[in-house]
């Protein structure tokens, strides 16, 4: 927060209430909270939210967002090995209408506070999106929706123009990404096939319609923890705190060609790769400046010409086999 001056965008994502709350009693597992919605289950964790931003704010961090829970779809299998809770669409909706949202609203501290709902994989949507906006009380507590990455190569990203093209005035923020959470779990230090990963999702979301991307860990030990039930995975960040360092993995990289490149107010352009699939793009501009991300997924160089159809500007470039390249270029 120092090296950005206060300019950093914070959301909270819970996991579980506490176990008293829950029809199953543990904070671990699914299950949803006890009772009717908006019954004193609902009123009771309502203030649990409001008390979390609060003692946050006495140490002057104050909030940008939240979601309303994480992976609420997961949090419906009983015995989820580790903290989880269960939503229903309808449940998410009524609970925000008739509890939360004017609690929220209510409050000086969370009255501004961005609301995401769903922040699950893309399985129920564009349907979840519909069910929570398209109630009219509901949908004044909600601004956007949450989405994870980790069924991405099951489900298209058409799902996510879907959701915004019935609901063009809500945003989506991709809420959670990771590799090494299935397949060759943990890190594998200076994998580049990981950074491809990362790039080839980010400019497959933007493209959708998608406003941000977030990677789930800041840095994670040479194993991939700590984590208390063993859920080890990858990182762009490794800490290897034997030796006092840390190793930045080519996720790190892979993600900073979009973090500096990319302004925060960017506004995206129509970007078409047209004669290959190998070559993935996405385009931004932001006060006359075009920015153009470009991941190259074969194992040759690829010759490119791009072409800025409103400037009539023409720039050609060689990008090399398995590789991310980022272009500038004035639009005067």
């Amino acid at each position: 927060m120092d090296l950005t001056g206060g300019n950093i965008r914070l959301y909270a994502s819970p996991w579980s209430a506490p176990g008293w709350m829950k029809t199953n009693g543990r904070m671990k597992g699914g299950g949803p909270l006890k009772g009717e919605v908006n019954g004193e289950y609902y009123q009771a964790y309502a203030k649990y939210f409001l008390r979390f931003f609060e003692e946050y704010a006495k140490y002057g961090i104050r909030f940008w967002g939240m979601t309303l829970q994480n992976e609420p779809i997961v949090g419906g299998i009983p015995h989820f090995p580790w903290q989880s809770m269960h939503y229903t669409a309808e449940m998410q909706r009524d609970f925000m209408k008739g509890t939360l949202g004017p609690a929220l609203k209510r409050n000086r501290l969370t009255k501004d506070l961005k609301v995401m709902v769903y922040d699950e994989s893309r399985t129920l949507l564009p349907s979840w999106a519909d069910t929570v906006y398209n109630d009219p009380e509901a949908t004044k507590y909600i601004d956007g929706i949450g989405v994870h990455w980790y069924l991405d190569t099951a489900i298209p990203a058409t799902v996510l123009s879907s959701v915004h093209e019935r609901h063009p005035q809500k945003f989506i923020l991709a809420t959670e990404a990771c590799t090494g959470a299935f397949v060759q779990r943990g890190p594998l230090m200076g994998d580049w096939g990981r950074a491809q990963e990362y790039a080839v999702d980010i400019i497959e979301d933007l493209n959708h319609f998608v406003a941000g991307w977030t990677d789930w860990n800041l840095c994670l030990d040479e194993r991939g923890g700590p984590n208390w039930v063993d859920n080890f995975v990858d990182s762009p960040i490794i800490v290897n705190a034997k030796r006092d360092e840390f190793y930045k993995q080519p996720m790190f990289y892979a993600m900073g060609h979009f973090s500096k490149f990319i302004k925060k107010d960017a506004i995206k352009i129509e970007t078409r790769v047209i004669g290959t699939t190998d070559i993935v793009a996405t385009s931004m501009t932001y006060q006359g400046r075009r920015t153009m991300v470009l991941v190259n997924r074969y194992n040759s160089p690829h010759f490119v010409t791009v072409d800025d159809l409103e400037t009539g500007r023409h720039l050609r470039l060689t990008v090399d086999p398995r590789s991310i390249a980022t272009v500038l270029w004035d639009k005067q």
